[in-house]
C-alpha cells in the first residue's frame, strides 16, 4: 500500500509539473545577458555543485516557463557576480524529473539555496529578485 501511495503522488507531482510547464510556455526570452557574460548555469550539474564546499542556489524550472526566463538574468548575474564563492544551477525539470522529484519540486520555478555542506537551507518558489536572494543568504551566513 506504501508504495502504491507513493507511485500515485509521484504521478500526480508529475502531471502537476507537466501542466505548469504547459501553462508556464510561451512568451520571449528578452531580459538575458547578452552570450558569453555568463555561463551556462543549465550545464553545471546540481550534484557535482552541492559536494564542491560552496553554497549553491539552484533553480528548478524550464527553459519555456515565462517566470523562469524571468529568473534567468537573476541567476546570470549571480553568477558573475558571486561566482567566486557560489554556485549558480538551473535544473531543467522536464530533463530531470528524478532530481525535481528528489527534491519535492511540485511548482516551478522553484530556487533552493544549500548550505556548503549540501543541506538545503531555504526554498521559494516563484520569481526572486536578486537583492532578496542575496539579503537571505547574508542573512543565513552564507554570503
Amino acid at each position: 500500500m506504501v508504495n502504491r501511495t507513493r507511485y500515485l503522488a509521484f504521478a500526480v507531482t508529475l502531471m502537476l509539473l507537466l501542466g505548469i510547464v504547459s501553462a508556464c510556455s510561451g512568451g520571449d526570452s528578452s531580459g538575458t545577458l547578452p552570450p558569453g557574460e555568463a555561463p551556462d548555469l543549465a550545464s553545471i550539474r546540481l550534484e557535482d555543485a552541492l559536494t564542491n564546499g560552496k553554497p549553491t542556489v539552484a533553480e528548478f524550472g524550464w527553459r519555456e516557463c515565462v517566470p523562469c526566463k524571468r529568473m534567468k538574468p537573476v541567476l546570470e548575474e549571480l553568477a558573475v557576480e558571486y561566482g567566486d564563492r557560489l554556485n549558480v544551477v538551473i535544473v531543467e525539470v522536464y530533463e530531470h524529473m528524478e532530481l525535481a522529484g528528489q527534491h519535492e519540486i511540485i511548482t516551478i520555478p522553484t530556487q533552493i539555496i544549500f548550505d556548503r555542506n549540501g543541506a538545503e537551507a531555504t526554498r521559494h518558489i516563484g520569481y526572486w529578485d536578486k537583492e532578496r536572494i542575496v539579503d537571505q543568504m547574508v542573512k543565513m551566513g552564507i554570503l
